[in-house]
């Protein structure tokens, strides 16, 4: 009888032990397990739209931070203000026109930078409302995992697009450079092309969108963007390698005669430049 009892007992800790048969498939589980290929799937996307939500979180509270920081600097000008015009009374009236000017001139700088902060932020809480609302769509109904990524990509176009929009040409420009020197071609493309949309030195932007193009072998990317510079300005320095690097992309897209017009208008054009040699031993 005791070994019944015994036996009985350890039957019943095994039994315990295992999982059970029913859980099996359950995508609810915190460690699932038994699932179809499907559920996987769905688990996996489950803890991609936590992990997401999480950093989302962490994204929309900075932006408040900010937010409330834009508003103390928007009190502070509030006290300047005050201050400028306690100043503007007590000056002297030979004076009070050319330091009026440059008070008003400050006024303008400061209140233009918080106009542009709050349009910032705005655009960003835009953003941040699409997202969220985007990944409870994405929670909701299952994905697959190349669908999930192709929706993220197009929220991280959509945010990318929102931060070159609030850039100045300057700055579109300079980074598209900084892309183009570390040979990041497809990132220089962007930019310069943002830079060219304000009116930031578009003959420039549309040369090393050309040049981008041409050192990944897209040449009638290159020849369109090359002419495009050549047309809003013909005059720069750059225009011997801009008409050796049209005619080369030419000869590549099989167009052999017009590539021979730009090698010998180059080598007329500019006889003493290193693409003209480069040209003759072309021809």
């Amino acid at each position: 009888m005791k070994k019944i009892v015994v036996l009985s007992s350890l039957g019943l800790a095994l039994m315990a032990q295992e999982p059970s048969a029913f859980e099996a498939g359950n995508i609810d589980n915190p460690s699932p397990y038994g699932l179809t290929k499907t559920e996987k799937a769905i688990w996996q996307n489950r803890n991609d739209i936590k992990s997401i939500k999480s950093r989302l979180y962490n994204i929309e509270t900075k932006v408040n931070t900010l937010t409330e920081k834009v508003a103390g600097i928007e009190s502070i000008v509030e006290g300047l203000d005050e201050n400028l015009n306690n100043l503007k009374k007590k000056l002297k009236a030979d004076n009070t026109q050319m330091l009026q000017n440059e008070i008003d001139t400050l006024k303008a700088d400061l209140n233009t930078s918080i106009a542009i902060q709050k349009e910032n932020f705005s655009q960003i809480k835009k953003v941040l409302k699409e997202l969220s609302s985007l990944i409870d769509n994405i929670s909701a109904n299952y994905v697959s995992k190349s669908e999930l990524q192709e929706q993220l990509q197009k929220i991280y176009a959509k945010l990318n697009k929102k931060k070159k929009s609030a850039l100045s040409g300057a700055k579109l420009y300079s980074l598209a450079h900084k892309a183009y020197k570390n040979k990041e071609y497809k990132k220089a493309i962007e930019y310069f092309e943002a830079a060219a949309a304000k009116k930031y030195k578009p003959a420039t932007s549309n040369f090393y969108i050309g040049e981008s193009c041409y050192y990944t072998k897209d040449y009638a990317c290159a020849v369109e963007h090359y002419k495009k510079s050549a047309s809003i300005y013909a005059k720069s320095s750059y225009m011997p390698i801009l008409l050796l690097h049209t005619a080369i992309s030419l000869e590549r897209l099989g167009q052999k005669s017009e590539a021979k017009k730009f090698y010998k208008n180059l080598i007329k054009l500019y006889p003493r430049s290193k693409a003209a040699k480069i040209a003759k031993k072309r021809l």
